[in-house]
Formats: structure tokens, sequence, C-alpha cells
């Protein structure tokens, strides 16, 4: 039998009105994404939103990530949330110079895997400890006169 997660907002301890039934497939992060708490006046009016495009409106959800990248070195970054599509994983990393670049050197090793998988010439001289040495020599030197210019 399935699990069900329920998500309660005690307003009373004898109503049960505020109980509402989450679906397994769907993840709730919650968290503060805005620097400043609301108003008096904001809670006590009580904002009525008619859409969530409102909501991103009103509030500008923003927070401050700390990263760690490859080195060990920490980075700070804000995400902006404008929309809820904001919250993707592509959107995350389109935003992220950290992640951006992570991202950049998976794809970069995932292709050179690729690349091994299916070129057996590649396959047989990194096999060969001297044609190896041969293809870090040309590989290096590619990189210095690139680095040149």
């Amino acid at each position: 039998m399935a699990k069900k997660t329920v998500i309660t907002k005690v307003l009373d301890v004898n109503n049960q009105d505020g109980v509402i039934e989450f679906p397994q497939n769907r993840t709730l992060y919650v968290d503060q994404f805005t620097d400043e708490a609301p108003s008096d006046e904001d809670e006590m009016k009580g904002f009525q939103a008619r859409n969530v495009a409102e909501v991103f409106e009103k509030y500008t959800p923003k927070k401050e990530v700390e990263l760690e990248d490859e080195d060990g070195e920490i980075n700070y970054e804000d995400f902006i949330f404008t929309q809820l599509k904001d919250f993707s994983e592509d959107a995350l990393i389109q935003q992220s110079e950290t992640m951006s670049m992570a991202k950049d050197k998976i794809e970069a090793y995932n292709s050179i895997v690729e690349q091994l998988k299916k070129n057996k010439k590649l396959r047989d001289i990194l096999k060969d400890p001297s044609a190896r040495q041969g293809l870090v020599d040309v590989l290096k030197a590619m990189r210095d006169e690139i680095e040149g210019n």
C-alpha cells in the first residue's frame, strides 16, 4: 500500500480543515526566499493572489546559496525565481557559474568516454604505453599552443 505524505497547518486542535494530501511524485521545498519578513500590514490584509505569477511578482523570491567547486573553494551565488520553472535543474544550472562550469566538464568527460567506446584505434593507442605517451605529448603541445594564443 502506498504511503501518503500529509501536510498540516494546525489552526486549532479540534480543527481538521488544514490537512492537505501531497502527491508522492512531487517535491516540496520549504525555505525562506526573501530577506525581509512580511510586514504586519501584509499579514493583516492577507495577500490574495489570483495566480502563481502574482506571488512571484509580489515577493520576488531569491536565495543566496553556498556552493563548493571541485577545488574546494566556496562560492556564494544568488538564485532568482520569477516562475516555477526556475526551480528546474536546467534553470538552476543556467543561473550558476559554478554549476555551469561543472556541467561543461562532465559533458566533456562523457564525450571522451563515448569516443573511447566507439573508437577502436584510440583504445589501442591507450593500451600501448609508448603510443599513449606520444598522444599525451601531442595533446600537451596543443594545449600549450592554445594557451599561448
